[in-house]
């Protein structure tokens, strides 16, 4: 069995210069303006707001109900 330095002198590998590709390096900003994107970021944005409005109104009913509560001792 060969290893990793033999395998390298039987076959040269050359670095990729995706500069020549005309890829583009992207700053933190760019980067976190495409992770989000998509499908799965508008979903976890629908997912999240349906979370908030139950929270919400289930702390409100609870207060609601907490006031009838004492409010009828």
């Amino acid at each position: 069995m060969m290893d990793s330095s033999q395998l390298k002198t039987i076959i040269p590998m050359k670095n990729l210069e995706l500069k020549n590709l005309g890829v583009q390096e992207m700053n933190t900003t760019e980067m976190s303006k495409i992770e989000g994107g998509g499908v799965i970021g508008d979903l976890f944005k629908e997912l999240t707001g349906i979370a908030t409005n139950l929270v919400k109104n289930t702390i409100s009913f609870i207060g609601t109900q907490l006031g009838i509560i004492f409010g009828s001792l």
